[in-house]
């Protein structure tokens, strides 16, 4: 028995099939879109995150190049400190100033030499005036190296004076290196924070265009395996039709040689009693017209 297919079912299957093919196609060439455009995203956000470590890495610097000459500063200003506290005790050795009574005792002692060698006095007054003038020397004397130790402590002071001064002049210099440094880093916070938004709101670009890839890819997938399931039965309607038409030219060749069989046996017949007939009729017995 011949199965009849529809040829419409099979058309049908065929458009179906075609449908889905163009529309996979098409899910294909948007997910490559929108790779493509998630790449592009991708790439900007590289480029905008290189500038920003390029930017965060000078502001460290800014701020390490700050911190450094704090310490410094703070360095400077503690030896300072310290050589006040030293200045301090210097002059707490200095009880008074004896350069007033050291130049009232040298014209006393010069006034007592001169009284010596001029005046006309007795052994007793002479020796009464070298009492005193050798008291007066022993003084000065005293005097004398106390006003050298003073002037060492004051030559000490103004000394540590001139160092302080050098230091709280260095202290400053490394404070303004300190806050310009400060000032260059706080001046790159806003490049820095702008960055950091559009790098945000690219990542979540990105994040969206590869959703949207995926999303596209799948539906491209779940088509393609649809079209996977339709052609297999378009293929087995394309086969059932060969079968069919193979089977109806095999009825039909089959009928042929059938025919051809019946004619051949017909003809066979045919002559073969046309040689029974001219035999007969060589051999006389047979008589035609009685």
């Amino acid at each position: 028995m011949v199965r009849k297919k529809s040829v419409s079912e099979l058309e049908k299957a065929e458009i179906r099939l075609q449908s889905l093919l163009e529309k996979r196609d098409a899910l294909n060439q948007e997910s490559h879109l929108l790779r493509e455009e998630r790449d592009l995203v991708h790439e900007k956000k590289r480029e905008f995150g290189a500038k920003f470590r390029e930017l965060r890495g000078q502001r460290s610097a800014f701020v390490a190049d700050a911190r450094e000459h704090r310490a410094k500063r703070d360095e400077f200003q503690a030896k300072a400190k310290v050589l006040i506290g030293a200045k301090r005790k210097l002059r707490g050795k200095v009880a008074g100033s004896v350069s007033e009574e050291l130049r009232s005792l040298r014209r006393q002692v010069a006034q007592m030499e001169m009284r010596q060698q001029t005046a006309t006095l007795t052994l007793s007054e002479e020796n009464d005036l070298l009492d005193d003038l050798k008291e007066r020397m022993k003084r000065l004397h005293e005097l004398e190296s106390l006003k050298a130790d003073q002037d060492q402590v004051i030559k000490e002071v103004r000394d540590v004076d001139a160092t302080i001064t050098e230091l709280f002049a260095a202290a400053d210099q490394e404070h303004q290196v300190a806050v310009e440094a400060s000032e260059r880093a706080r001046a790159l916070d806003a490049e820095l924070k702008e960055l950091v938004q559009t790098i945000t709101t690219l990542a979540s670009e990105g994040d969206e265009k590869h959703n949207a890839y995926l999303e596209a890819k799948a539906q491209a997938d779940d088509v393609h395996a649809k079209i996977v399931d339709m052609r297999s039965k378009v293929l087995a309607e394309r086969n059932a039709r060969r079968a069919e038409a193979r089977e109806g030219r095999e009825l039909i060749r089959a009928q042929n040689q059938a025919v051809k069989r019946a004619l051949y046996d017909k003809e066979k017949i045919e002559k073969s009693a046309e040689e029974a007939l001219r035999a007969l009729l060589q051999k006389g017995r047979v008589e035609i017209g009685r």
